[in-house]
């Protein structure tokens, strides 16, 4: 399984282009986590969502499987190597 902090992958923030009165967000204000190979992203919030682990990649995407350590430990066989 590959990580998310290898350097093969990419991830990105996507700012908010809008006033905070349409989205809630102020213009350049960090808004989305998103892949930089598909359409997965996560609106970032003050509560806690689901992060970088739990992205909805696209089927075919290279990063699909792309996870933390802390989640390989937790979701696998219980190394991040399984």
């Amino acid at each position: 399984m590959k990580s998310v902090y290898d350097p093969s992958t990419e991830f990105e923030i996507a700012r908010s282009e809008t006033p905070i009165s349409e989205d809630g967000y102020k213009i350049g204000e960090p808004k989305y986590l998103e892949c930089a190979y598909c359409s997965a992203r996560v609106l970032l919030t003050e509560e806690p969502s689901p992060g970088i682990d739990e992205l909805q990649h696209d089927p075919f995407c290279g990063q699909r499987f792309a996870r933390t350590t802390w989640w390989q430990e937790h979701f696998t066989a219980g190394s991040p190597s399984a």
